[in-house]
């Protein structure tokens, strides 16, 4: 016990085991400025004289707020100090308290379990009991609560040996927690207990509160990533059919270890009343195929005042969600093909209607490209008509924008319609007549090398006073500034006419 107190001075030790709040005797629900838990009938500057009694009715251990205590609490948040809500008044539900007793090795867990939960009027629920070597019982408790119940009860309890026992609160984070292989089996049994194999359904809601774990003082949140990890092993080794998983109320503000499961037959995601603040945390999860999520009473659902853009969002990362917060959602504006019963047709590496042109087709696209990899372009005149068009276009892959080289040569001639808004240049770089367009194959384009082998050839119209086709395939420019030489893809569509 550090008292140490001199009127006038605020010493206190900091931490996560200190209360905050002062009042005029220094003292806050029968917690000391230390934090440490009031020694029963301990005056301030005699531990055992008599017990100070608060301001309200009736005095002894009950106290009642008054406007004084609220003055107080505006006036120390105005000065920046840290306000701690009354431990006795069981506002904060889940914070936790590590309580000490010395002197208990010959008692043993279950006298003092017995003892403490015969005295105090509440449910008593111990975490994680260790005995010190020291003869020191230690254990955790969770809310406010059981922390001031407990700690009316220090020197309260007469043992076996005529001596009172000793109970010591003090506020401390969440207890330690270590996966060996007891703790493992009870958690897989949890699960099991949890699983409705006819609704393909597991029920993991407010999972650290599970009767069983709680009975056995194990505090197994989902908020640490081990037991979350090894429940998600569970599930994809035992009960890879879920379907439904419902995770609410478990405090989860992060989900990359649903994210990194193998989960493919889930479809059904309960995640209310849970801490997710963004719905970008929702990315790591975007690619299950979920048709419905519930994320009622987290965070994140206030950022949005517009419900479209809440529906949008979402939707984003489940494109075939069909309901959301319980409500079903209007159909998704697009093809009403399902993906799952689409079928993709293969891949033919051209299509000719007439085949009878396949050799003029090969003929002219040996001669045409082999010129235009030439060092002299100007063969390729006689390629075209005096009334020839000839336009223009490039295309950057954003996705690989940062793989991708520069298409600055490229710009100058490009007639994209997507990123081209001034009408005269639409014009202008419009090609007309033989000579202008062989000419822009110099100005326009690099010296470059095709790869004929990726060639595809299709053929839209063959008769025999027109042909129109496309030539897909990759090429390569010789002479650039990066290091390495760019491998670019075209798409070229031809309009031949017979000579003469």
């Amino acid at each position: 016990m550090g008292y140490n107190r001199r009127r006038g001075r605020n010493r206190g030790r900091s931490g996560p085991d200190r209360f905050h709040q002062y009042n005029s005797n220094n003292r806050q629900g029968g917690f000391d400025r230390d934090g440490d838990a009031d020694m029963a009938g301990a005056s301030r500057d005699n531990p055992h004289g008599v017990r100070p009694t608060y301001r309200g009715r009736g005095g002894g251990h009950q106290r009642s707020w008054s406007a004084g205590d609220r003055s107080q609490n505006s006036a120390a948040r105005r000065l920046g100090l840290p306000i701690r809500q009354d431990a006795s008044s069981g506002s904060n539900s889940s914070t936790w308290f590590k309580v000490t007793i010395p002197f208990a090795r010959e008692l043993g867990k279950d006298y003092i379990f017995q003892s403490i939960n015969n005295a105090v009027e509440i449910p008593f629920s111990p975490y994680c009991f260790l005995m010190g070597n020291d003869g020191k019982a230690m254990f955790y408790i969770q809310g406010a609560d059981q922390a001031s119940a407990l700690q009316t009860m220090n020197k309260r309890i007469t043992l076996p040996n005529g001596y009172k026992m000793i109970i010591t609160v003090r506020q401390s984070e969440a207890p330690p927690f270590k996966m060996d292989q007891g703790v493992v089996a009870l958690i897989e049994a949890a699960v099991q207990r949890r699983w409705n194999p006819v609704a393909l359904m597991l029920n993991l809601s407010n999972f650290a509160n599970d009767d069983v774990l709680k009975a056995e003082g194990i505090f197994a949140s989902l908020t640490r990533p081990n037991v979350f990890h090894r429940i998600v092993e569970i599930i994809e080794e035992k009960i890879p059919q879920m379907e439904i998983l419902d995770l609410s109320e478990n405090k989860l503000m992060k989900l990359d270890v649903l994210g990194s499961a193998r989960l493919s037959s889930l479809k059904r995601l309960n995640l209310g009343k849970n801490q997710i603040r963004h719905d970008s945390e929702l990315e790591t999860l975007k690619n299950l195929k979920l048709v419905e999520v519930n994320l009622e009473n987290n965070p994140l659902c206030n950022q949005f005042k517009d419900p479209e853009k809440y529906i949008s969002a979402i939707r984003k990362r489940f494109p075939k969600l069909k309901v959301l917060d319980g409500n079903d959602l209007p159909a998704p504006i697009g093809t009403a093909i399902d993906e799952e019963e689409a079928v993709v047709p293969h891949r033919l590496p051209g299509s000719v209607q007439d085949h009878s042109v396949n050799g003029v087709l090969t003929s002219f696209n040996a001669e045409f490209f082999r010129i235009f990899d030439s060092s002299n372009r100007q063969g390729l005149l006689d390629a075209y008509h005096d009334q020839a068009i000839f336009t223009m276009s490039y295309f950057i892959n954003f996705e690989h924008q940062s793989k991708q080289w520069k298409f600055d040569k490229y710009f100058a001639d490009s007639r994209n319609f997507m990123k081209v808004n001034d009408e005269g240049k639409k014009l202008r770089v419009v090609k007309l007549g033989r000579l202008p367009i062989v000419s822009s194959f110099t100005s326009a384009f690099p010296p470059t090398t095709h790869d004929f082998g990726s060639f595809t050839v299709d053929s839209h119209i063959a008769t025999a006073a027109l042909i129109v086709f496309t030539v897909y395939g990759v090429f390569k420019e010789l002479e650039s500034e990066e290091k390495s030489a760019p491998i670019r893809a075209f798409y070229r569509t031809f309009v031949l006419i017979p000579d003469g």
